[in-house]
């Protein structure tokens, strides 16, 4: 093929695929371990970039339900299509009918290419799309913002061309910082001439996302979760997979289970691991994209810079622009345009009636119109004759709205008028307004003899509303700061003198942020920037003597015009004497503003004594943060003090053992009285130990104790608050590993989420959910959704309302794997021991309400106040047969118990069973099998009593296997099964027969099964335990039937057909599918 072609190849692949709406992945970012990336992944090993696929829970997987695997599956001969472009990955497109159901299409993408298009250019691609719409936990949103498309072309090592997703950011723009993703178009190129360096930097697209930052306080003893929400108080995001930064107090934290924080990105909740416990003290921020569907943005970004010996210029833009004439997910009516014109940049006055009149929908909340002379409110209603109305209510605070909330049903939460000011809902809604956000910076820097004088200056043009002209005189703003630093030298000394002198103009748009995290807190203010014109002037002196010691003194000082000025010092030592390491920082920040006056001083110190095993550390912290009123001298809640001092011992005696302990004695002081008294002490006692390390032993653990001492039980809330949160982890390999133990344990402390969820209708066959009108009146209640036994059936799936509690709870977690084979550990050659394996897994993780508990240790404890419990058992024994003796068998033993709250109440589902199968071999063509089950299930829930219910439940199947040729197989199985509810009346007993027939041949495989099911139902079969007992089958005789077609039409396109039917005596269901899959 030659290079034109593969060009043309190339750039159409990308064109087609760039209508798929999708979703960003790459930037570089700590967050992802590099032993977690794919190591085949062209991308990563061609690219120096990370990229992030969406985290995901396991879906929920049907026996009969097909479910395609979304990963890369066949490597195919490259040269086929690609010529010698190296190819991995599959295209799969499907279709769904059936009588019962609609027709629903199926598509997937999966494709890495990379290689030379000719000696001067080189592509690198990574092509992701599905349509799946269900996420992890049943949340979904839209599913095309996890769909990926990537592709860079490389052009004579200078320029770089890159299409689809991209991450663009900039950290050394001063005033122009940011961090987004789009999807477009990126233009790299640099050239050198005479020494003098120039780079450009182009891009162009549509961003699907919103940047936003959020801080808070942690909670004491409180891994979370803790929610994110949108810039205007969006409780239900949906955050960009990889595209978060979370900092606590100023340090930057790691993703991962073995890390610091783990991210549910489909909820925006944030949990941090038993490595990083939280303590009130801590300040977290976090920044993060999140999925934005209001109207079609537009974003444009580039630089040019250049340098020279002792020169560097340059100048860069950021144009991010709402297209007002192009929503997406809203509907704006001329009444809300009219509202937005008027509006301004007042987001007070950005509100809208949102009744919209409706026909009736069971799937939908509805309400007619109650009028009072010319006012009217709403009341909730399902009479079909009345005129309706689909609203939203919009939360506005106690006290401040006309509605309240009454109940929660399935399609939403129903909300009654109590009267003017007299509730928390408005029948309004919230109209997201186009925004246009534009910064354009340059920048000088000039290099000195051992010292540099440099400028930045940044104009910005943002307009909040652009649907009105009625404040633009806001919209634009300017920053620029002067700096200048030099060096001087003399014997073993160095001094570095730094000044600097900025200045922002209120109406300035910052894009991400200008200064470090804490900026906020380190001068006592509500926000870094808060629209007051602001000038910054800042010195200090930096002085090293011998590299050994060093002292650094700097001031600052801030000022907000005519609100706000504050002056802060810092002073910082280092200093090293023989075994000797100390450090010293002291800060005070003295702030005078319109309300408030404060004094914020900060210290510590350490002296850390290093020896041959390890070392001593003792030192000490503090904060004090006074805040007073200026007209009353009351002092404001915020302000508190703490004083902290510690002894650290830290063990390495050999490559194998590290120890870190640490005792600390802390004392709070918060206000009381108009003055800070002490609140508590706390005494805290951390370990953590690497104790063994080696090729067949791996034993660490970590523990962290706190325990308060409160001056007066007030204090407490009526809750302990001490608390335990730590880890172990133990891995053993045994008896030339014929035995291997795999265990960690953990606890913590944190809150457990009290969910609202109600089930939507999807298209058909789409679903997990399907609903039975139980009691015939025609609505949906929650207790009448069940997961649908066939795919014709599944036409719901469940998402989380807005609305969610949280309550402080201790958790504990433990995971063990052990694998045993016998032969191995006794080293024998006895056949009959080496057709024997034996596996134990268990997993089990707990969440109980805290109350006065500071722990729970036992991770198989059962409390009435229990709020989640995953406990799953499964120990295994496997025989298998060997050229001597046919005979084969197996056990296995499951134990499945889960506790779930939803809906502020509790459903506990448990289920026991033992399987059993012996087999005998007769030849290599016939074989025989009995499979035996015995089976406990159990079903309770405080709410709804249909769903309470206790069964017991044994089956005994017979089976051959037949093979008439090689490529011809037969299969005929009979079973008997009783199910026994021993709480009511219902009992099933089912006879069943059935066949299965194979063949297969080098490039078709064609398997037909056919069941005859006879069911013997005593009780009430339209019920959820009849459901449940018949498994969506009806009593009497039913048939079931399928049939799987295979064929490859070449080396690199197969084709798959699926048929299903069943027959229950009424109606017969027909369900057809066709997929066709292109592996490379």
């Amino acid at each position: 093929m030659s290079n034109i072609k593969k060009i043309l190849l190339t750039i159409c692949i990308f064109f087609a695929l760039t209508t798929v709406n999708a979703q960003i992945f790459s930037w570089k970012n700590p967050n992802i371990p590099q032993d977690s990336l794919k190591k085949d992944s062209i991308l990563i090993s061609k690219i120096n970039h990370d990229f992030f696929t969406k985290d995901t829970l396991d879906f929920i997987k049907k026996q009969n339900r097909i479910v395609y695997d979304e990963e890369v599956l066949v490597k195919n001969d490259k040269k086929r299509i690609l010529g010698e472009l190296n190819s991995k990955g599959s295209i799969i497109r499907g279709i769904t009918f059936g009588n019962n159901q609609g027709s629903s299409v199926q598509s997937s993408m999966d494709m890495q290419i990379s290689g030379k298009l000719s000696p001067d250019v080189s592509i690198l691609a990574s092509i992701s799309d599905h349509n799946l719409p269900i996420q992890a936990d049943g949340y979904t949103q839209t599913l095309q913002e996890f769909d990926k498309i990537y592709i860079q072309l490389n052009i004579k090592n200078h320029s770089i061309i890159r299409a689809g997703h991209l991450d663009l950011n900039d950290e050394t723009t001063y005033f122009g910082r940011y961090q987004r993703r789009s999807m477009g178009l990126q233009f790299l190129t640099n050239w050198e001439k005479n020494g003098n360096k120039t780079s450009v930097d182009v891009s162009g697209g549509v961003a699907r996302s919103e940047f936003f930052r959020m801080r808070f306080q942690g909670i004491e003893g409180n891994q979370g979760p803790y929610r994110l929400t949108g810039k205007n108080g969006e409780l239900f995001i949906t955050i960009i997979s990889g595209s978060e930064q979370v900092y606590i107090d100023g340090i930057l934290m790691k993703r991962g289970e073995n890390q610091d924080y783990t991210i549910n990105y489909n909820t925006g909740e944030i949990t941090f691991t038993s490595f990083r416990p939280i303590y009130k003290q801590n300040f977290i921020n976090v920044s993060y994209n999140y999925t934005n569907r209001n109207y079609t943005r537009f974003l444009i970004t580039g630089s040019i810079k250049h340098k020279r010996e002792k020169l560097k210029a340059g100048f860069s833009w950021f144009m991010e622009n709402d297209n007002k004439n192009a929503p997406l997910s809203l509907n704006l009516s001329d009444d809300d345009r009219q509202t937005l014109v008027s509006a301004g940049n007042n987001p007070d006055a950005m509100f809208s009636p949102s009744g919209v009149e409706t026909e009736y929908d069971v799937n939908k909340i509805l309400y007619k119109r109650i009028f009072s002379g010319d006012t009217y409110h709403y009341e909730f209603s399902i009479d079909q004759s009345q005129k309706l109305y689909q609203v939203s209510f919009t939360y506005f605070g106690t006290g401040k709205g006309d509605y309240q909330l009454q109940q929660t049903t399935n399609n939403g939460r129903v909300f009654q008028y109590v009267g003017t000011g007299l509730g928390d809902y408005m029948a309004v809604r919230k109209l997201p307004a186009p925004e246009k956000s534009q910064v354009y910076s340059a920048n000088v820097e000039y290099a000195l003899d051992n010292g540099v004088i440099g400028t930045d200056v940044s104009m910005s043009n943002y307009d909040l509303n652009t649907f009105s002209s009625k404040d633009n005189h806001q919209n634009i703003g300017y920053a620029a700061r002067v700096y200048a630093n030099k060096t001087f030298r003399k014997n073993t000394w160095t001094g570095t003198p730094m000044v600097e002198y900025q200045v922002i103009q209120k109406n300035f748009h910052i894009l991400d942020r200008i200064n470090n995290v804490d900026f906020w807190r380190d001068f006592n203010l509500t926000n870094e920037f808060s629209q007051i014109t602001q000038n910054r002037f800042i010195f200090s002196f930096l002085n090293d003597f011998n590299k050994t010691s060093s002292v650094n003194y700097k001031i600052n000082y801030l000022e907000e015009k005519n609100t706000y000025k504050g002056i802060k010092n810092d002073l910082d030592a280092v200093w090293k004497t023989g075994k000797f390491n100390n450090l010293g920082a002291v800060s005070y920040l003295n702030t005078q503003s319109t309300d408030l006056n404060t004094n914020f001083i900060r210290g510590t110190v350490s002296s850390e004594l290093s020896g041959k095993k390890g070392s001593w550390m003792l030192g000490g912290s503090m904060e004090h943060n006074e805040k007073k009123y200026n007209a009353t001298q009351a002092m404001d809640l915020s302000s508190y003090s703490w004083k902290e001092i510690f002894v650290q011992k830290k063990v390495a005696d050999s490559a194998r053992t590290k120890l870190l302990t640490k005792l600390y004695f802390r004392g709070n002081d918060s206000v009381l009285d108009n003055r800070l008294k002490k609140m508590n002490n706390i005494l805290g006692i951390m370990a953590e130990s690497q104790i063994i390390k080696n090729e067949k032993t791996q034993l660490s653990a970590l523990v962290h104790y706190r325990k308060f001492f409160y001056e007066t039980p007030t204090f407490a809330n009526n809750q302990n608050q001490d608390f335990v949160v730590g880890n172990m982890l133990y891995n053993q390999q045994l008896f030339k590993n014929g035995m291997r133990l795999q265990l960690f344990y953990e606890l913590g402390n944190g809150q457990e989420a009290q969910r609202e969820f109600q089930y939507i209708k999807v298209t058909d066959g789409q679903g997990i959910y399907k609903w039975t009108d139980y009691n015939n009146d025609g609505v949906q209640q929650l207790d009448e959704f069940e997961v649908a036994e066939y795919t014709d059936l599944a036409q719901y799936i469940r998402v989380y309302t807005n609305s969610v509690n949280y309550l402080a709870s201790n958790k504990n977690k433990l995971q063990v794997a052990l694998f045993v084979n016998p032969s191995v550990i006794i080293s024998s050659e006895n056949a009959f021991l080496k057709r024997w394996n034996f596996n134990l897994s268990l997993l089990s993780q707990n969440s109980y309400l805290k109350g006065s508990q500071v722990l729970v240790w036992n991770p198989f404890a059962r409390q009435s106040d229990q709020l989640l419990r995953t406990q799953n058992i499964l120990a295994s024994a496997l025989f298998t047969s060997n050229d001597k003796s046919g005979w084969n068998g197996s056990y296995r033993y499951t134990d499945n118990d889960n506790l779930v709250n939803a809906n502020f109440s509790n459903e506990a589902h448990a289920q026991k069973s033992h399987f059993m199968n012996v087999g005998y071999s007769f030849t290599k063509a016939f074989r025989a099998d009995w499979e035996n089950t015995v089976q406990n299930v159990s079903n309770s829930s405080q709410v709804y009593e249909s769903r309470n219910y206790l069964l017991q439940n044994w089956e005994t199947k017979p089976k051959a296997t037949y093979k008439l040729t090689e490529t011809l197989q037969t299969e005929l199985f009979g079973a008997l099964r009783q199910k026994k509810r021993t709480d009511g009346e219902e009992l099933l007993k089912t006879y069943e027969i059935s066949g299965t027939l194979q063949w297969e041949r080098t490039k078709t495989s064609v398997r037909a099964q056919f069941s005859f099911i006879n069911n013997q139902f005593d009780g009430n079969n339209y019920s959820i335990v009849g459901n449940q007992m018949l498994e969506g089958l009806k009593p009497g005789k039913n048939q079931v039937w399928t049939l799987y077609i295979q064929q490859a039409i070449n080396s690199f396109i197969q084709l798959n057909v699926n048929y299903e039917g069943r027959n229950s005596g009424d109606r017969t269901i027909h369900i057809g599918s066709m997929q066709v899959r292109a592996s490379f």
